[in-house]
């Protein structure tokens, strides 16, 4: 079991300086990541996302890539070639024009951002990985030891929960008989107040009993919360991500919950049921970060 809350950073020397790698990792339904990248490195973002893939299936990730000294090719500068000859020309003309001697030069109108233009180095996409993905790996594999960490911190909390839980459950459904036989003695009792001078009908009163207690046979959500608590126990060993599953049978279990709580109109009965609901949010929870 594995949480989807992490953090990894890595570096790798490229050049004069170095790229860092940070990842930052929190819950989420599906496989999400976002990238902050330097200029030039978002051709890399389809290679990124498949490394991820591989070894990661759900959670949001925040890619942060920095580069640190010299790791970027510095832009390439280009010389407006036609732009400088128009500029001779006019040159040329305003000499002949104010009868000037000698050579002014082009010095002034350097200045003039049109004469030289800046073209950024087109990226060696392969090149840049290479350099980049000792970094990316180290980052990634900080993120699985914390979220294999993590993720058996959360399995221990959750085991010990549904030890709670089962027990819960068993108290909730062993309530059941003790309704029918609360309910017995009252319905004998009333009867016997409103009917002083004459014996009850111990067939019609059994009979009251016996819908009572069919209403309140709790036997079938009993032993199907069991199963689900089984599953859910199996899950917590499992070598593969588990949460979606754990998340689906919190849902049923939350579904025979409210199933008994409907069920046995008893106070005992309905407190023990609030605290199955309250165990199963707090395992609901947990479970959300769970891959």
């Amino acid at each position: 079991m594995k949480s989807m809350t992490a953090f990894g950073r890595g570096q790798a020397q490229a050049h004069d300086g170095a790229w860092v790698v940070e990842l930052r990792c929190v819950n989420s339904r599906f496989l999400d990541p976002h990238f902050r990248l330097p200029h030039g490195l978002a051709g890399l973002e389809d290679r990124i996302k498949k490394a991820l893939a591989v070894r990661l299936t759900r959670g949001r990730i925040n890619i942060a890539v920095k580069a640190a000294g010299a790791v970027e090719a510095p832009p390439r500068l280009i010389l407006n070639k036609p732009l400088v000859h128009e500029y001779r020309r006019v040159l040329e003309e305003l000499k002949a024009e104010l009868g000037l001697s000698g050579d002014p030069g082009l010095g002034p109108f350097l200045a003039n951002r049109d004469l030289v233009l800046v073209e950024d180095a087109s990226p060696d996409l392969d090149q840049l990985w290479a350099e980049l993905e000792p970094a990316f790996r180290q980052a990634l594999d900080e993120v699985e030891a914390m979220r294999s960490t993590e993720g058996a911190n959360l399995a221990k909390d959750l085991a010990e929960r549904l030890d709670l839980l089962e027990e819960l459950f068993s108290q909730a459904a062993a309530q059941a008989p003790l309704v029918v036989e609360n309910y017995r003695v009252k319905l004998k009792d009333r009867v016997a107040q409103i009917m002083a001078d004459l014996e009850p009908d111990a067939n019609r009163l059994a009979m009251e009993v016996a819908i009572l207690a069919d209403k309140c046979d709790v036997t079938e959500e009993a032993v199907r919360a069991q199963s689900h608590l089984g599953q859910f126990r199996e899950s917590l060993e499992a070598n593969e991500p588990v949460g979606r599953k754990l998340d689906f049978l919190l849902q049923e279990l939350n579904r025979e919950a409210n199933t008994m709580t409907s069920k046995l109109p008893d106070a005992k009965a309905s407190q023990l049921c609030v605290d199955i609901k309250t165990e199963l949010e707090r395992l609901r929870e947990q479970v959300q970060n769970i891959e």
